[in-house]
């Protein structure tokens, strides 16, 4: 596994543990050290010398599971949006009202981003990372479409709505999600004023709201 961007493998599926506990436990542990290292010094930290030191492996063992940093790094993003879920579930009111979830949803995601300031900055280097490195920017692509696909989940699930237009809706809303949570994160960690930002995302939830009664109007549905 290469540390140089332009010489990174074509390669970018991550090997199997091959199922047994002590696989599993070394590549959880390469895991957690390339995200302790992301985390803690950026981007520029993820090296296969740090990652491995982190994790007590050999450089050896760490090529071998995974083969290009995009594989490690797209099992560094799977490891955060599992302890996002982790998070936010338990926490999700289940009210059959998308508004009220979407009310939630979004208080949620700002506590936890308060909670993680160095897990945010990481997601954004991490995105900047796949789209500046020629041959990632899949990368980018595959984290935007996961968190879409997380928070679509937990916005509209209501049953008597054909499934396609369900899915439609849910993942424009969590778009418009998005584009409001990243500004805001970029917004807050510049001014560092809560107020302002507490101001922020209450606007954002009149918006989503709005927005996701327009998409009903146009579907037609109550």
């Amino acid at each position: 596994m290469s540390d140089d961007p332009q010489t990174l493998p074509q390669s970018v599926s991550g090997r199997s543990a091959g199922g047994t506990r002590k696989g599993l436990e070394t590549r959880a542990r390469i895991i957690r050290g390339a995200r302790e290292a992301l985390e803690n010094d950026g981007i520029e930290a993820v090296t296969t010398r740090k990652i491995a030191s982190s994790a007590k492996v050999r450089l050896a063992t760490l090529h071998y599971y995974f083969d290009s940093k995009e594989s490690l790094l797209l099992a560094v993003l799977q490891d955060m949006i599992d302890d996002m879920a982790l998070a936010y579930l338990p926490a999700i009111p289940f009210s059959e009202d998308p508004e009220d979830r979407i009310a939630a949803l979004i208080r949620l995601i700002w506590h936890y981003i308060g909670q993680t300031r160095d897990r945010q900055l990481a997601q954004i280097e991490l995105t900047l990372y796949a789209l500046r490195t020629k041959g990632a920017e899949w990368l980018a692509e595959r984290q935007y479409l996961a968190y879409i696909d997380f928070y679509g989940g937990l916005i509209f699930d209501d049953q008597d709505v054909p499934e396609d237009v369900r899915k439609r809706i849910a993942a424009a809303v969590a778009r418009f999600i998005l584009i409001g949570i990243d500004g805001l994160i970029l917004q807050s960690f510049a001014l560092q004023d809560d107020t302002v930002a507490n101001e922020s995302v209450e606007a954002l939830i009149g918006a989503t709201r709005d927005y996701l009664a327009r998409l009903k109007k146009a579907d037609d549905i109550g």
